[in-house]
């Protein structure tokens, strides 16, 4: 009997949690949902006054308010968003390019953005760009230390095709076309939004840089991730709440 007991118990307990977590409430101020966000102008980037923008920010803001929550942004290095995930600390963050790695400790949702790898170079125009990467032979250029760029470009920098000089910190992207408006690199790999922005957030500095035509690869897709942890901890199933926040993705207009 005593055992019985227990097994409602925690039935209930449960029974309530889904209730606090997956409920939309219409109409009203929902249960508090944490987001880790790192910074990635201009799809996540804080004003002068710590508050935080984008086209990812208040896509996720507003399928959560669509959910029933209200959605509460943290912000953080992204190796901190990613170690909060994997500790269960955090239901979600900002999407983020899907990793073997990654899906270990996440559940991701489907494609809510995209990136547009390309290669950048000083000049007035694309003249003397590249067609193929044995066009990049012998030339120094700028990555950011720790992505992918696709099996083609990782061979042809096995092969030594080309040298690559990676950067980390805050901000990898400034950091790199930096080194090359300095000459310390001779290109530099950066998704083509996030280059123009970086033109016009640091104008004139960058005015004599230019996108070369051709993708590094094929786009590659941002998905919203949520922390396998986190559920699982509170009995809940991450696989549910993706069904329910790619639904909303889907009917989602204007992004």
């Amino acid at each position: 009997m005593k055992k019985r007991f227990e097994r409602l118990r925690g039935a209930l307990i449960g029974a309530c949690l889904a209730v606090c977590l997956f409920a939309g409430v219409a109409g009203a101020q929902g249960p508090v949902f944490e987001v880790a966000a790192y910074l990635l102008p201009p799809v996540s980037y804080q004003d002068e006054d710590g508050v935080l923008h984008g086209k990812n920010v208040d896509m996720i803001a507003r399928i959560l308010s669509a959910m029933g929550y209200t959605p509460r942004f943290k912000v953080m290095p992204i190796r901190r968003c990613l170690e909060a995930m994997r500790d269960g600390a955090v239901p979600m963050m900002l999407p983020c390019v899907v990793s073997i790695e990654r899906q270990a400790f996440m559940r991701f949702s489907d494609p809510v953005d995209y990136m547009q790898t390309v290669l950048w170079k000083k000049g007035a125009d694309p003249a003397g760009c590249w067609k193929t990467l044995d066009d990049l032979a012998g030339l120094r250029i700028g990555v950011i230390g720790g992505y992918y760029y696709g099996t083609k470009w990782q061979e042809a920098l096995a092969a030594g095709t080309f040298r690559v000089e990676g950067s980390i910190g805050r901000t990898p992207n400034r950091t790199n076309f930096l080194k090359l408006q300095e000459g310390r690199v001779d290109m530099v790999v950066c998704d083509l939004r996030l280059g123009r922005f970086l033109q016009k957030s640091n104008a004139p500095l960058f005015d004599n840089m230019v996108p070369c035509p051709g993708e590094i690869g094929e786009s590659t897709p941002l998905c919203a991730p949520v922390s396998i942890k986190y559920f699982k901890e509170r009995g809940l199933s991450p696989d549910e709440f993706l069904d329910r926040f790619n639904a909303r993705l889907k009917n989602l207009s204007g992004f």
